[in-house]
């Protein structure tokens, strides 16, 4: 089996963007070279048969000007709000599902209401309903165009809850979430995840890109072994020492790596991890950099797999229906997976231009490191019980390729190495963490983790923490300018 080639496998989760909104251009008439992908069409009939209706009006799908300022007010992307946007029938005739897209964009702001006290807290409409309809095509997102022309998309890859961030993440790290809604402090579930797995087979690292902390550092459980990390060189490290790491042929490497972005989310001064108002340019110069990276060592990369996905579609428009699969979240019971979510397999064990479409979904990820790292045994009982609806990422692997890796070379590389960094389009610089629970939460990890342990504060690779802390208050949902 082609899987039992791979001795690295990377994986890299972005944030906040559907399918059809990345990769859907792959399939459209007017795409040089169009790809075999479920995705947009460009025939009239179809896009009005897709149309959200947004307060009585059709909205169509549309391009997204790359060069236009990428930054997106935040589209909404709760439980309350994908309901809608999943279950409610587009203008037709056709479809009847994946309609509520635009109308949940414009109902999250003229009808918000604050989570806290339950009080109406309308905020104006957004100048641009439409774009939650949008997409790019391959001069928008031109790391992905080249990844997917000479690699494997795969088309049927679904978050797991339609849900938002945390317990989609939970999903891909734990197989289960012991939440439904975005947590801010102190009341995260200490789950075990993938990382203790991990400890008990093969050796691990996480890569963070920036000056702060990976993502579950909100997690009371590992923030222990992330503060010995840093002041130890452990597991958790500093993406800049990725590239030298992994083209040292005198030590060992991992064999499974997470590399993580900066977070917009998050109270970082660089965020690439396109959740929107961060724009996708950032992510994009993420993804050539860490591909360009691993094909720099062609001895390692010939058994390398990695693996680009998203945590869920951050509201914007896909046309696939979820998967009937059932699951419990937080006590809830779920009767589908969330939207469809980029998906990209890079490795010499796949064709180029390779299409896969099977059906997928964040667990999909730990099964196959079960199927390698830990053959004939089960992951969890709740991963193996998905599994019996999904197909396996093993079987769009094939025989190593014999032609040689090309780096990817984006053509404005000053552009496409830039995030934007304003959290609502046109008001701010963002220099704290955004008031969301996620914001609140990371912020508070970072405060926490410096207070915890305070030799932290002494260390070269904690600098901007230390800056940040001591110079910004921290975030409080109670004057959020944001609703999830």
């Amino acid at each position: 089996m082609a899987l039992d080639d791979i001795d690295h496998v990377f994986f890299v989760m972005l944030e906040n963007r559907s399918f059809d909104h990345m990769l859907g251009y792959l399939s459209l008439d007017e795409t040089p070279h169009p790809l075999a992908v479920d995705g947009l069409k460009s025939q009239p009939a179809w896009r009005d048969s897709f149309a959200n209706v947004g307060d009585g009006t059709p909205c169509a799908v549309n391009r997204l000007a790359p060069r236009r300022k990428q930054a997106i007010d935040d589209p909404p992307h709760n439980k309350a709000t994908i309901a809608v946007q999943i279950d409610t029938a587009p203008a037709g005739p056709g479809p009847v599902k994946m309609g509520g897209f635009v109308q949940s964009y414009i109902d999250s702001r003229t009808k918000a209401v604050d989570p806290k006290t339950g009080k109406p807290r309308p905020r104006p409409k957004p100048k641009r309903p439409g774009d939650v309809m949008g997409y790019y095509d391959g001069e928008g997102v031109p790391a992905f165009d080249f990844l997917a022309r000479n690699y494997c998309v795969c088309d049927r890859w679904f978050t797991p809850l339609p849900l938002g961030t945390q317990a989609n993440r939970l999903m891909a790290m734990a197989g289960e979430s012991a939440i439904v809604d975005n947590r801010g402090i102190g009341n995260f579930p200490d789950q075990e995840l993938v990382y203790s797995w991990l400890d008990n087979k093969v050796p691990w690292r996480v890569y963070t890109w920036g000056g702060f902390v990976p993502f579950f550092t909100i997690m009371k459980r590992y923030r222990g072994r992330i503060a010995g990390s840093i002041l130890k060189d452990g597991e958790f490290r500093r993406y800049s020492r990725f590239a030298r790491h992994w083209q040292d042929l005198s030590k060992p490497f991992p064999s499974v790596t997470f590399i993580e972005p900066e977070y917009s989310d998050g109270p970082g001064f660089r965020a690439n991890d396109d959740h929107p108002p961060t724009g996708v340019a950032g992510g994009q110069a993420l993804i050539a950099d860490i591909y360009n990276i691993l094909i720099s060592n062609p001895a390692r990369w010939a058994k390398t797999l990695l693996i680009i996905t998203y945590d869920e579609h951050g509201g914007f428009f896909d046309h696939v229906p979820p998967l009937a699969i059932k699951a419990t979240a937080g006590g809830e019971p779920f009767v589908t997976t969330g939207p469809r979510v980029p998906a990209l397999l890079v490795s010499p064990h796949v064709a180029m231009g390779q299409v896969f479409s099977e059906p997928l979904d964040h667990t999909s990820f730990l099964q196959m490191l079960c199927d390698r790292f830990a053959p004939g045994s089960s992951y969890s009982q709740p991963v193996s019980e998905r599994q019996k609806s999904l197909g396996r990422i093993a079987n769009a692997l094939k025989p190593p390729r014999s032609d040689q890796a090309q780096p990817i070379k984006l053509a404005e590389p000053e552009a496409f190495g830039i995030a934007t960094h304003e959290w609502i389009s046109g008001r701010r610089p963002r220099l704290r963490a955004p008031a969301t629970p996620n914001g609140v939460a990371l912020d508070r990890a970072v405060r926490d983790l410096l207070h915890e342990y305070p030799e932290l504060t002494r260390h070269p690779d904690t600098g901007e923490m230390t800056a940040y802390v001591a110079t910004v208050a921290p975030p409080t949902l109670e004057n959020a300018d944001h609703i999830e």
